[in-house]
């Protein structure tokens, strides 16, 4: 067995390396010096390169598949030898060969790796030009650097076992002087613990007669608050009734009062109701941005086109873009802004709304039209294909309403002119009548803060109160501009920034979307798009809401849906809670789908379709005007087990 195994072993040997080098012998003479490297065998000798690197003065020779009998290491030959000073020898891989290096630092006699090789039986010598050199052998080298070690070995070891024996002594000295020091504590100890009880006890008879005397205080005190609370008890019993007897008073007052303001507000949007039909039956109200006549969006054989007609006549020399945000600017005045319209209609265009520069048109991403102006009206087309069908789809946006019109033939059937004529005022759908009326109000835009850090001021100006810093990627409410500053909301907080600090999505460079996407990304906010902002909007022609004020009257064939007023709906929220301990009570209202959306309302603050109309304790009255009928409705605060009071 024991043969079976040495002979696997040498097996397994010879096949990790196909060489081994007993020894390095270095040796000069009249011809020159040269380095012989002694192999175990003259056979399977391994294939060899030499490198040398003058930056560093380093020759390195390699054997591939090969083993060096001293072991790998850092070798110290001859400090400052021209020839070899050192020799680190290591393995690496090579191509897939596994090769030995001698990386030798050389001195000044070895410049180059041209050196001569030859094979002297079992010997490879490198021969060098140079002359004059030591002669060294590296086993001799090894044993010698091993006899000092063992050595040094030996001198350690006995100076360990004086340290040792020093140490026990030293030791012993210290458990003396040690055993001699408790003795003297003990006895202190003991001494200072009888003088230590006879200082307690003449503490304690100390305490005990002050204890004695603070008791004898402290009932006489107990005895003179019981005096003063039961008068007080009197006093504060008055002072409740005759509270009690005006807060009913009041309660009283207030329910007259807001009775009569009820009554009031109802008569006063009765007549806001008169006049305002009086308006849209003469043709002074409109569904349109103000200062816009007409928007037409028309679609069908192959093109869908978008026209605008505005008070001012468009000249082609106003019309700038489409810009990187795709929207078109059409410089003429108007109001500094506007609601934003929405179009629901086509692919063309998004939205249209008033701007400091005149009139936005937002397109669709993508979209490059082709722009024409006629007549005073800027057109808008592109090639549409999504349609298959022969004929037209007409939208229509105008003061006194918005119109659609539907004229379209399937493949089979053939188009006639004269019957889609006919037909064109027969088919039409007028989506908003005379007696309705759309309540535009202006959208909240929101901004996005696109400088690295900026100040929040309590005032337009660069010296006001700082309330807080914002970094970039903040989310701000747009509420105004003053000069070089934007009136700006944040959380419950209104300030002013600098304007140039600040940029609307849709105005953002590539690189600043790109730097905000992964800021959002970063705080778990990511969203993709700005976060969108409640407002009056056209998302569709038969999608929107409008809120229908006709006395209850409406057209039985017409799906409404469109604009809402601005206000916070009732049937969304919560009552969380009443401030009531302050100058102007105050209720806080919780969204009922997302908990962390709250707002804070008082008494006369508009809501969605009404107002707050009384704040009690425990309750909130909210007046409510929809379809031309006035409600009340109340929401009172949960009790401890869920329920309302």
């Amino acid at each position: 067995m024991k043969l079976k195994f040495l002979l696997i072993f040498m097996i397994a040997a010879v096949s990790s390396y196909a060489a081994q080098i007993k020894d390095v012998k270095f040796t000069c003479d009249s011809k020159g010096c040269r380095m012989a490297f002694a192999f175990a065998s003259e056979k399977d000798l391994p294939t060899f390169f030499q490198k040398y690197d003058a930056k560093s003065g380093k020759l390195t020779l390699a054997f591939s598949e090969s083993s060096f009998a001293l072991g790998e290491g850092s070798f110290d030959i001859e400090k400052g030898s021209k020839f070899v000073k050192s020799m680190r020898v290591f393995s690496e891989t090579f191509r897939g060969s596994r090769f030995l290096k001698f990386e030798m630092d050389v001195g000044a006699s070895i410049n180059s790796d041209k050196n001569a090789i030859s094979m002297n039986k079992s010997d490879f010598v490198v021969s060098l030009k140079s002359k004059g050199g030591k002669s060294w052998t590296m086993s001799k080298i090894f044993a010698d650097r091993k006899k000092a070690a063992d050595k040094q070995a030996a001198l350690d070891k006995k100076a360990e076992a004086k340290a040792a024996l020093e140490e026990k002594k030293r030791l012993a000295e210290e458990k003396k002087a040690a055993e001699k020091q408790a003795a003297l504590d003990k006895k202190a100890a003991e001494k200072q613990a009888a003088l230590d009880k006879k200082a307690a006890e003449k503490q304690a008879a100390l305490d005990k007669k002050a204890a004695a005397k603070a008791a004898a205080e402290e009932k006489k005190r107990l005895a003179e608050e019981k005096k003063a609370a039961e008068k007080q008890a009197i006093l504060d019993k008055k002072a409740a009734e005759k509270a009690a007897l005006e807060e009913k008073k009041r309660l009283a007052a207030e329910k007259k009062a807001a009775e009569k303001a009820a009554i009031e507000e109802e008569k006063r949007i009765a007549e806001m109701q008169k006049q305002l039909d009086k308006a849209l039956k003469e043709g002074g109200a409109s569904a349109l941005l103000p200062g816009i006549k007409e928007m037409t969006v028309l679609i069908g054989s192959g093109m869908e086109q978008f026209r605008i007609v505005t008070e001012s006549p468009i000249t082609l020399s106003k019309v700038s873009g489409p810009d990187k945000s795709s929207a078109i600017t059409i410089g003429i005045e108007g109001p500094k802004k506007s609601p934003l319209f929405k179009v629901g209609a086509g692919s063309l265009v998004k939205a249209v709304t008033w701007t400091a520069n005149g009139i936005r048109i937002q397109l669709q991403q993508g979209v490059n039209p082709v722009m024409l102006v006629q007549e005073g009206a800027l057109i808008l087309q592109v090639a549409e294909t999504a349609i298959k069908k022969d004929g037209f789809i007409f939208w229509s946006a105008q003061p006194k309403g918005i119109f659609s019109r539907d004229w379209m033939k399937s493949a089979e059937e053939k188009p006639d002119f004269d019957a889609f004529v006919k037909k064109w005022e027969g088919e039409s759908k007028k989506i908003v009548s005379s007696s309705q009326s759309f309540h535009l109000r202006p959208v909240l835009r929101e901004l996005i803060v696109v400088a690295d850090e900026i100040e929040f001021y309590a005032a337009p100006n660069e010296n006001a109160q700082v309330l807080q810093r914002l970094v970039f990627g903040d989310r701000l409410v747009s509420l105004d501009i003053n000069g070089l500053y934007r009136k700006v909301q944040t959380g419950n907080r209104i300030g002013y920034v600098n304007k140039r600090a600040v940029s609307f999505f849709d105005e953002l460079s590539s690189v600043q979307a790109e730097r905000l996407k992964q800021v959002d990304k970063d705080r778990g906010t990511e969203n993709g798009s700005a976060t969108a902002v409640a407002g009056s909007q056209l998302d569709a022609l038969y999608e929107d809401r409008v809120t229908y004020s006709s006395f209850g009257r409406r057209d039985p064939f017409v799906n409404i849906k469109g604009l809402v007023e601005e206000g916070i709906n009732v049937d969304q929220v919560e009552l969380m809670g009443i401030i009531w301990e302050s100058e102007v009570p105050m209720a806080i209202l919780v969204e009922s789908k997302d908990p962390t959306i709250s707002y804070t309302v008082k008494e006369g603050d508009k809501i969605l379709n009404g107002k707050v109309l009384k704040i009690t304790q425990t309750d909130v009255l909210f007046l409510i005007q929809e379809f031309g009928v006035s409600r009340r409705y109340s929401m009172g605060l949960p009790d401890k087990f869920g329920g309302n009071k």
